[in-house]
């Protein structure tokens, strides 16, 4: 084994990244690096794996509806504790479909509902599109629209989750509804290398 041994699926993707950043000549091309944002999953993801829930819903957004998914690892629950998940990308990139593996795993390790969410990208949407998103997909949730209460989802409280810009979105959702409060308390947040400092 040689000393500058690297795990096989680590070089998969350290080579695609590689490949991506050499490619890149002129300005950023935006459809290019959302395409290549989905793609990178094939490289990296782990397996979605089994789930009993995995849906697409409409929330009511600000500017019209906004589309998210419902990962789920059982059929039906009784009430409790739904996690809105955010997305990272730097505000521009990814969506619920390049964090579907990550979401799902948080959904069975948690074992909660995630909401995973595809909120207004940046530049089409600037700022605070996509921090309105957040903040109305969280008071829906904490409203039990009959959407959920249909399908066996029951909230009691909500779970703030984010990853980066996804991170941000959370935290400034969070501060918001302390200052003005939804239907349901949020009971806690889960935050992975959040952008909180973008000076």
């Amino acid at each position: 084994m040689s000393e500058h041994y690297i795990r096989p699926d680590v070089k998969d993707f350290l080579d695609f990244a590689n490949n991506q950043l050499s490619r890149r000549k002129g300005p950023p091309d935006l459809a290019k690096m959302r395409q290549g944002s989905e793609e990178a999953r094939k490289h990296c993801d782990t397996p979605l794996g089994p789930l009993a829930v995995d849906r697409r819903i409409e929330i009511p957004g600000p500017a019209g509806a906004l589309s998210a998914r419902i990962f789920d690892a059982r059929e039906s629950r009784e009430p409790g504790p739904i996690m809105l998940y955010c997305h990272g990308g730097g505000f521009v990139v990814c969506s619920a479909n390049s964090h579907e593996s990550a979401t799902a795993e948080m959904a069975r390790v948690l074992d909660i509902p995630v909401i995973s969410l595809d909120y207004r990208l940046a530049p089409e949407h600037p700022w605070p599109a996509a921090h309105d998103d957040a903040e109305a997909a969280a008071r829906w949730l904490a409203a039990c629209p009959p959407e959920l209460a249909e399908r066996g989802f029951t909230p009691t409280s909500l779970l703030l989750g984010g990853d980066s810009a996804g991170g941000n979105l959370s935290l400034v959702t969070a501060l918001t509804l302390r200052d003005r409060p939804a239907e349901l308390p949020v009971a806690g947040m889960l935050l992975f290398f959040p952008a909180t400092d973008i000076s």
